[in-house]
């Protein structure tokens, strides 16, 4: 394999399950790089004044020199992971040291109520000590809406709708190669074996990996479940918690976007 691979996604969208599935391809490892702020805090100089504490939010106008010497740093071969809006900046570094960009995706919904769970429980987060106190009910409608930093004291929760337009840029203008969590899940998270199989296929012939169909199916039987940020992964599970005013702020923030990324056909859900 002549190139590196970035993988981004949301957060709670499937990270780890799809690199769980790379590192189980022929000729793929993972770099064990996360890009954040303290994953380019290396690169900087040594006289530059750079915070690295926390997981604060990289600014890509600012930060894109040290953002191209980690990229450049990641041989062929390997992957990294990121949680990273589309920026044309971070494009023309990818494209420029010849990276394939794979890019995972989740119902929105569903990306809703994992953050919701997870926000509460993470204490090296900066909205944990404004979130550990406060109810699903209420984590779940800031998750759609969003919430300001003037609210949070640290930093702002952007809503769904903007965080996966941001995302979905990957796609439309990157020729991204697109993952859906509800495809690699597979029987365990309520998804297909088929479904499952089609998606590891897909993969492969996109990265140019040779597989052979003992292969994937070694995968299907082994990718489920079992990292530290996993929680249920199970398809549709909004619909246990999302309560009638969950449905109804969802729609009018996000439903459109439902429908164009193939999740529903119209609001009537």
């Amino acid at each position: 394999m002549n190139y590196p691979i970035f993988v981004d996604s949301l957060p709670k969208s499937g990270t780890h399950l799809l690199a769980r599935a790379l590192t189980m391809l022929p000729g793929i490892a993972h770099s064990g790089t996360h890009l954040e702020r303290r994953s380019i805090a290396r690169f900087v100089d040594p006289d530059i004044d750079y915070p690295v504490e926390g997981r604060e939010d990289i600014d890509i106008q600012n930060d894109i020199v040290w953002i191209e010497r980690l990229l450049a740093s990641i041989p062929s071969g390997q992957f990294l992971t990121a949680h990273m809006n589309y920026h044309p900046k971070t494009h023309a570094a990818l494209k420029s040291l010849n990276y394939k960009i794979l890019v995972a995706i989740r119902d929105p919904r569903d990306v809703v109520l994992s953050w919701a769970e997870f926000i509460a429980k993470e204490e090296t987060h900066l909205l944990y000590p404004f979130f550990k106190d406060t109810d699903l009910d209420y984590r779940i409608t800031c998750g759609i809406q969003g919430v300001t930093s003037e609210i949070t004291k640290t930093r702002p929760q952007p809503s769904i709708a903007r965080l996966v337009n941001w995302h979905l840029k990957w796609k439309t203008q990157a020729n991204a190669f697109v993952v859906l969590f509800e495809n690699l899940v597979g029987e365990k998270g309520g998804s297909t074996r088929d479904r499952q199989r089609g998606v590891l296929e897909d993969l492969c012939k996109s990265l140019g990996a040779g597989c052979s169909a003992d292969t994937i199916d070694s995968i299907c039987d082994s990718l489920f479940g079992g990292t530290y940020t996993f929680n249920r992964g199970v398809i549709g599970r909004w619909k246990e918690s999302f309560t009638d005013n969950h449905k109804a702020l969802f729609k009018s923030q996000a439903g459109q976007l439902l429908i164009d990324a193939g999740y529903e056909t119209d609001f009537g859900w």
